[in-house]
């Protein structure tokens, strides 16, 4: 059962159909190690993101990242949707 909350689930879809699946896992791998850093450095941008207009999808970015488990479950719902040609 994966713990991906449904904004990561579609993130997740909408980068395997744009053909973008094997490029996010790798740079999912990358930044890893990171993610705490990663993190620290989406809470600093939240202001400009509330400026922006992106506030709820900077939320879940930054969600993304509060542990590595989140980012392994993120790699292995995108590995599962590569796998899977007829994903839903």
């Amino acid at each position: 059962m994966s713990s991906l909350s449904q904004p990561h689930k579609k993130l997740a879809k909408t980068l395997v159909d744009k053909g973008l699946g094997v490029p996010s896992v790798m740079m999912l791998e990358v930044m890893k190690p990171f993610s705490v850093v990663t993190q620290q450095s989406l809470y600093a941008t939240s202001p400009l993101a509330l400026l922006g207009g992106f506030q709820s999808y900077h939320q879940n970015l930054t969600a993304l990242f509060e542990s590595r488990e989140y980012i392994e479950e993120m790699m292995l719902e995108l590995e599962r949707l590569l796998e899977d040609p007829d994903h839903e």
